[in-house]
């Protein structure tokens, strides 16, 4: 049926409904004027008399309306001058059974203000979007590469071999290694080595998450979800990362029973908000990273069989700083280089020091020896690190007893010792600014009152 075949009953139920539009009017697929609303015949001084039936351009000679009606194209949003006011209008095509059978136009706003009002949201609203999209791009960006890996042993180079073996694809990847050597700069490494680097690398710490609060952390949730949901709900940690890859480090400390819901959102590449009814598609890679073995847990019934299969597709082993001690005069050149570019000025560290750190089994893996290098290099000055700066700053019995081998070595003597030079460099360094000094020292300024009277500085 065409618009001009459609009886003048039903048009004046259509210009009932579009009346709630205020201004709005419908030609038929001649141009003839069919409907004309009230609003329209106020502002420009027309009785619908003089308007029905006649052709759209003869009652308004600069109108866009046969525009649409020829091309079907509709305009959206545009502005019309109607009885000397500005409107802001938009006009589509009436299309039925693939033919154009007329054409509708009406006001979006009834005044200006309206819609300056609007277009002032609307900014905001994009600025936001911005401003969130770059927040997340700041905290989410992956910081380390393959060049942030320090080591040449064959237990490095064979992990980093595994790094850019599966970083092409997404299949998931677990990382396995001792606390302290390096996991998570492997896990930046995959993902900056992957197609998927221009995209989000969101990290989740397992372990820091209450049992409470996994699930609405992971996987967002919807506005009054539970007391004290955020208004609006708050996307997850796999919404955020869609396109991305995502971190689970420490997965073996996520709740059983949240692991389920983990398990679904591998298996359906979907995510449900807590309180959400909608599911949500998602696109991202999983990283775990772990300490502990999975399997064993697995054994003991604290991992799921099901998802231990979906996350270990691919395991990347790290080996513990004891077993690659030929990458410790690399390593100590790298964080002795860190320190320079800090202000610090230490020459290097000498072949003696190196043998020293060698004879010692390091339980805190790569992270304890940076924090021995670090120490070392506040004893050193702008000298070469010794083994005198490494025994007074480590605080490490084993390194001592090894170097040394003396069974009158009074330990207790040394760690006070070493106290004692750590507080006047640090008062030093600081200008005799206890505050500063002990923030250096990483202790409360009490702590630093107390040390002082104990050791009668």
């Amino acid at each position: 049926m065409k618009i001009s075949e459609v009886p003048n009953k039903y048009l004046a139920l259509i210009e009932t409904i579009l009346s709630e539009f205020d201004g709005a009017l419908i030609i038929d697929e001649q141009g003839i004027i069919r409907v004309f609303t009230d609003y329209y015949a106020r502002e420009t001084g027309f009785c619908k008399e003089e308007v029905l039936g006649k052709r759209v351009d003869e009652i308004f000679p600069t109108t866009r309306m046969l525009e649409v009606l020829n091309s079907g194209k509709p305009i959206i949003a545009d502005v019309w001058e109607l009885g000397g006011k500005m409107q802001i209008v938009s006009r589509v095509p009436i299309i039925s059974q693939g033919k154009i059978i007329g054409a509708a136009g009406f006001n979006i706003f009834r005044y200006m203000d309206d819609a300056r009002g609007f277009a002032d949201r609307i900014s905001k609203m994009f600025a936001e979007l911005e401003y969130h999209k770059e927040q997340v791009k700041r905290l989410s960006a992956a910081k380390y590469s393959m060049a942030s890996i320090i080591g040449t042993s064959d237990g490095i180079m064979e992990s980093k071999e595994r790094v850019l073996r599966v970083a092409s694809s997404s299949i998931p990847v677990t990382i396995y290694g001792e606390t302290g050597t390096g996991k998570e700069l492997f896990a930046h490494a995959v993902h900056q080595e992957s197609t998927r680097k221009e995209y989000p690398f969101i990290r989740v710490n397992c372990a820091a998450i209450p049992d409470n609060l996994v699930e609405s952390e992971l996987f967002g949730y919807e506005d009054g979800a539970f007391t004290g949901a955020r208004k609006n709900g708050k996307p997850g940690k796999f919404e955020l990362a869609h396109r991305g890859s995502i971190l689970l480090d420490e997965v073996s400390d996520l709740p059983y029973a949240s692991q389920a819901r983990l398990l679904r959102v591998l298996q359906e590449k979907e995510v449900e908000r807590v309180g959400g009814t909608r599911t949500i598609p998602l696109d991202v890679r999983i990283i775990s990273s772990t300490n502990l073995p999975l399997q064993q847990l697995v054994a003991e019934k604290r991992f799921r069989k099901d998802l231990y299969f979906r996350l270990d597709v691919f395991p990347i082993i790290i080996p513990p700083l004891r077993m690659r001690l030929t990458d410790i005069p690399l390593l100590c050149d790298h964080f002795i280089q860190i320190y320079n570019q800090e202000g610090g000025g230490v020459e290097g560290i000498d072949s003696k020091a190196l043998e020293l750190l060698k004879t010692y089994h390091w339980p805190g893996n790569v992270r304890e020896l940076q924090t021995v290098i670090e120490r070392a290099c506040i004893s050193a000055g702008r000298d070469v690190i010794r083994p005198e700066h490494l025994l007074r700053f480590s605080g490490r019995e084993q390194i001592v007893d090894n170097h040394y081998n003396n069974k009158s070595f009074d330990i207790q003597a040394a760690k006070q010792e070493t106290e004692m030079e750590m507080i006047k460099r640090a008062l030093e360094q600081s200008g005799g600014n206890k505050s500063a000094a002990a923030k250096s020292l990483g202790i409360s300024r009490s702590t630093l009152y107390d040390k002082l009277k104990q050791l009668g500085l």
